[in-house]
Parts: structure tokens; C-alpha cells; sequence
């Protein structure tokens, strides 16, 4: 049996498609794993495209840290602070993406555009969990409806504006001057000069807009898709990547990372 580790050690995970199944949304194959994150007491720190109120309704049954990443970067919560939001906040950036869609060609809908029932179709989500999607603090997902040059255009107005747009597995998403990785390194930096002790980072996920988070952390693993691909990282040969997808894979990933690191395992 290995011994307790005495380093900090932070995981930080992608949900939907990585922690969470992409389609059922069931993380069960996962709980071996973080099971023994929670008796090692490593916190898993969600960092998602979900919003603040998804992932504070989330942790009511996975055992997520109080710290936590929404809106793909853009907020950053703690649990005993208000959460810190990348400018712009929301009604602006829909003040912003209203201008653009004047532009010929800018066909797109955003959540803020979607009834309810729109938000649930075009999602999966019951009713509850998509009303809790569309609150909203800074940032936008939407479906493009235009061709592919009118999207090279969107793009570059975007970035014009000093906003960035970042592929989800759903959405092309629209936030603030952030992403995945930028919150990462916050958080990571915050533990070090908080416990003045060396952090060691896992990160874990599987679609583009992970692809700054995974970039940012000492042992990223890419998460199989369902299909068999997988996202590629080129800048970082080191990856691990999973033989299965979504929550099965997740597990036997941090189980085999926690084996290379000391941890223990007194399952």
C-alpha cells in the first residue's frame, strides 16, 4: 500500500463528456476515483461551461470543492466570496452580440434568444437543470446558423472586441478576456502562496474549450469522446490519454495518476 501524500495536489475537471457522461450526464463510473480523492482530501474543482447555479445544484450529489470554475473561465467562485466575474457581465455582452447580429450574414441564436423549452431541446437538460443554465453572469452559448465564412467573420468581431470565443461540445461560447486555463492558474497560484507549498495540478476533459485548462496543468489527460476520438494536444506529448470515454475513463485515469503520485489507496 502506498502512504499518504503530503504535497498539495488540485484536480481540476471538464464536466459534460469527461466527469459526466456527454448524453445521460451519469458520473457512477467515476465514483471509485473520487472516492479516493475524497479520502486523500485532493479537491476535484469543477471547471465548466456550466453556469455558477449548475454546478452549485451539482454539488448537492457529487462531491465537487467548494472552489469552482463556470462559464469556461469567466467566473471563478469560492463559496465565501462573491464570485469573481471577467467583465463584460452578461447583459452587456448580449448588448454586444445584438450589435453584431446586424451585420449581414451573423445568423445565430444565443440562450438569451431561446424559450425554456428551446434551451431543453437543444441540450438534453430537464426542465429544472435547463433554467438553471440560462442564469447567466458572463457568458454567452450559442448554436451558428450561418455559413462557415460568415463564422470566420463572427470570429474575428469577436476577437476585435477583445472578447473571446471558445468551441463546446454544443456551442460556440462568447465570454471576456479568459478561458479554462487563465482560472487554472489563478486558482494554482492562490493554493501556493496560500499554503506556501509546492501544487502539484491534474486536469482532465475532452473538448477544445479544455484545451487552455489542459495546457495550464502539470498532468493533463484527455478524455476519450464516445465515438473514439479525441481532442489532439501537440504542444504537450505528455498527456495522457484515455482508453475509454467519459466518466469510466476519467476514473481509471486519476486512479493510475494517483498510483504514479503516492497517493494511497485504502480502498
Amino acid at each position: 500500500m502506498t502512504t499518504k501524500t503530503h504535497r498539495h495536489i488540485l484536480v481540476f475537471t471538464d464536466l459534460d463528456g469527461s466527469l459526466l457522461d456527454h448524453d445521460s450526464y451519469d458520473w457512477s463510473a467515476a465514483r471509485p476515483a473520487l472516492a479516493r480523492l475524497q479520502a486523500a482530501g485532493i479537491p476535484v474543482i469543477a471547471v465548466s461551461s456550466k453556469t455558477l447555479a449548475e454546478l452549485d445544484a451539482l454539488r448537492a450529489s457529487l462531491p465537487l470543492s467548494e472552489q469552482r470554475v463556470a462559464e469556461n473561465g469567466a467566473v471563478i467562485a469560492d463559496g465565501h466570496h462573491a464570485p469573481q466575474i471577467t467583465p463584460p457581465d452578461y447583459a452587456t455582452l448580449r448588448e454586444l452580440l445584438a450589435d453584431i447580429a446586424k451585420q449581414p450574414g451573423m445568423h445565430f441564436t444565443g440562450f438569451g434568444d431561446m424559450t425554456l423549452e428551446q434551451v431543453m431541446a437543444n441540450t438534453g437538460l430537464p426542465r429544472e437543470d435547463a433554467a438553471l443554465a440560462r442564469r447567466r453572469l458572463a457568458s454567452e452559448p450559442l448554436l451558428w446558423q450561418g455559413d462557415e465564412q460568415a463564422l470566420a467573420g463572427f470570429k474575428q468581431t469577436v476577437d476585435r472586441l477583445g472578447l473571446r470565443w471558445l468551441r463546446g461540445g454544443r456551442f460556440l461560447h462568447v465570454l471576456g478576456n479568459t478561458d479554462k486555463g487563465a482560472a487554472v492558474r489563478k486558482i494554482r497560484d492562490d493554493y501556493r502562496q496560500c499554503h506556501k507549498m509546492p501544487v502539484t495540478t491534474i486536469g482532465l476533459g475532452d473538448g477544445d474549450n479544455d484545451r487552455d485548462m489542459l495546457l495550464a496543468v502539470d498532468h493533463p489527460v484527455i478524455i476519450r469522446r464516445k465515438d473514439g476520438s479525441h481532442l489532439s494536444l501537440d504542444e504537450r506529448p505528455d498527456a495522457l490519454i484515455t482508453d475509454q470515454p467519459g466518466p469510466a475513463g476519467w476514473n481509471l485515469a486519476i486512479q493510475q495518476l494517483l498510483d504514479s503520485l503516492g497517493v494511497a489507496n485504502d480502498g
